[in-house]
């Protein structure tokens, strides 16, 4: 072996147990929005309540909860709300608040797994206004919220003044399983 292949493998070596503890980084946060439900967010993956009335498209969204170490966190609820197909929240200062879609929930919530593993039913998420489609989330534990942000189509993240650069670590890559758009997205709190 030659010297310098011999170092090369040395510093890689060396290097490993280094890079194998570098954290990940945190989930950005960002704004809660004007939204979030006013009434309690109920345990429901389901958000759609009536696929024969619904408007817009399906969407499976799943993903994980870890820590900076990348270990699985069990037992952290994660709650999502949204717009429905057409733009309108189930809020009460939603503006035209009788046209929202009742065939749609709005909102609800799951609790990770041992795995630190949640998957929703909910909707493809659409604009509205000037808002680029967004789905909403925060992470409690118990009583105490650990992160609220919100996830962006990939490329689909708007120009709005807030937000910034930490859209780039929202965004969600959507595939099709053939029956339906899905995407998997991993929180670091």
């Amino acid at each position: 072996m030659q010297r310098r292949q011999f170092i090369t493998v040395c510093s890689i070596w060396f290097a490993w147990p280094v890079l194998a503890k570098t954290p990940l980084p945190k989930t950005p946060s960002q704004a809660e929005g004007p939204f979030y439900p006013v009434t309690n967010i109920p345990v429901r993956s389901n958000l759609i309540l009536d696929s024969t009335k619904l408007t817009g498209k399906p969407f499976q969204l799943s993903g994980k909860v870890k820590n900076s170490k990348g270990e699985p966190l069990a037992g952290i609820r994660v709650e999502i709300w949204q717009c429905d197909g057409d733009g309108y929240y189930d809020h009460p200062k939603q503006p035209n608040i009788e046209r929202f879609n009742r065939a749609f929930a709005g909102f609800g919530a799951v609790e990770s797994n041992i795995n630190g593993s949640f998957d929703f039913s909910t909707l493809f998420p659409v604009p509205y206004a000037t808002r680029p489609p967004h789905i909403h989330v925060k992470l409690k534990k118990g009583d105490s919220e650990i992160l609220t942000t919100q996830l962006y189509l990939r490329n689909q993240t708007g120009k709005e003044w807030w937000g910034g650069s930490e859209r780039e670590q929202l965004q969600l890559d959507v595939t099709s399983n053939g029956e339906q758009l899905e995407t998997y997205f991993q929180f670091v709190v």
